[in-house]
C-alpha cells in the first residue's frame, strides 16, 4: 500500500487549519539532528510528507539544497509558497521520483506513521547516499489540566474520537523499520518547546488532525462546534508540547 488515503484526505482538506494551528517543531530538535546527522550548507536533504512546509522551513535553515515530497496538492500548493526555495514535487514516501544515492538525509515530521514502513524505509534507503541519516519527528502535546482548566473536558470528547479511528498503518513504525535490516539501531531524544494559541486556534488545531476531518461532515461540524463552546473565550494560551526526535543511518 502507499501512503493511507485518510491521510492524503484529511490533511489536505484542512491545509488552512494546519497551518495556521500546528505546532512547529522545537528549533533544538532540528539543530540536534543537523548535528547528529552532520548535515551542512553543502548537504542535500529530503523531507517526505512535508504538508505545508511546517518542518521545510526549518530545514532551509541548516541546509542549502532542499526538496520536498508531498502528496496532497493542497498542501503541496501551501508549500510551495511558503518554501520557494525547496524544490516541491508531488508523491508519496512510497514510490520517490528520484534517483538513487542522492541524499545525505531524509526527514519526515508527524508523518512516518502513515507510511508502509517496509516500502518507504526501501525507498529511503534507496535515496540515500551510503551512510546517510533519516530523522523523524513528532509533537506530542503535554498540556496540563493545572492551566487548562477546561481540558478535562476537552478531552472527554475527543479521546473517544481518537480510539475510534483505531491504530494509524505504521503505528509499530520502529519495529518494521528494524526489521528491514537497512538501518542501524534508532537513537531518540526529546525537546520542550511552548506553541501559542487562542481558543479559535484550539479549534482549527483540531480540525487539522486526520481522524476528526475525516469524520462524516455533520458530525465533524458538530464535534467542532463542541470544541468551540469548551475554549470559549480564551486568550492566548502557551501549551506545551514535546518535540521527539529520532534518527538512525543507512547502513
Amino acid at each position: 500500500m502507499t501512503v493511507d488515503p485518510r491521510a492524503a484526505s484529511g490533511f489536505g482538506s484542512g491545509a488552512d487549519g494546519y497551518e495556521r494551528a500546528r505546532p512547529a517543531y522545537a528549533p533544538a530538535a532540528v539543530a540536534h539532528l543537523a548535528r547528529e546527522l552532520t548535515i551542512g550548507r553543502d548537504s542535500r536533504v529530503l523531507d517526505l510528507a512535508a504538508g505545508t512546509g511546517k518542518l521545510t522551513r526549518a530545514l532551509a535553515g541548516v541546509t542549502g539544497q532542499l526538496v520536498a515530497v508531498e502528496p496532497s496538492s493542497a498542501m503541496l500548493e501551501r508549500l510551495r509558497a511558503n518554501v520557494p526555495r525547496a524544490t516541491a514535487l508531488q508523491a508519496t514516501a512510497e514510490a520517490l521520483p528520484l534517483p538513487d544515492d542522492t541524499f545525505d538525509a531524509v526527514f519526515a515530521g508527524e508523518a512516518f506513521h502513515w507510511f508502509d514502513t517496509e516500502r518507504a524505509g526501501r525507498e529511503i534507503a534507496r535515496v540515500l547516499r551510503p551512510g546517510g541519516g533519516l530523522a523523524l519527528l513528532w509533537n506530542r502535546a503535554r498540556w496540563d489540566a493545572g492551566e487548562l482548566p477546561w481540558l478535562e473536558r476537552f478531552d472527554a470528547l475527543v479521546r473517544p474520537l481518537r480510539r475510534e479511528a483505531g491504530e494509524f498503518p505504521g503505528e509499530h513504525w520502529q519495529t518494521d523499520l528494524d526489521a528491514l535490516g537497512l538501518f542501524a539501531p534508532v537513537a531518540r531524544a526529546d525537546f520542550e518547546h511552548i506553541h501559542r494559541l487562542d481558543g479559535a486556534g484550539i479549534v482549527a488545531l483540531v480540525g487539522s488532525w486526520s481522524w476528526i476531518a475525516n469524520l462524516p461532515e455533520p458530525r465533524r461540524r458538530a464535534v467542532l462546534a463542541e470544541v468551540a463552546a469548551i475554549v470559549d473565550g480564551q486568550g492566548e494560551l502557551a501549551l506545551r508540547y514535546v518535540t521527539e526526535a529520532f534518527w538512525t543511518s543507512a547502513r
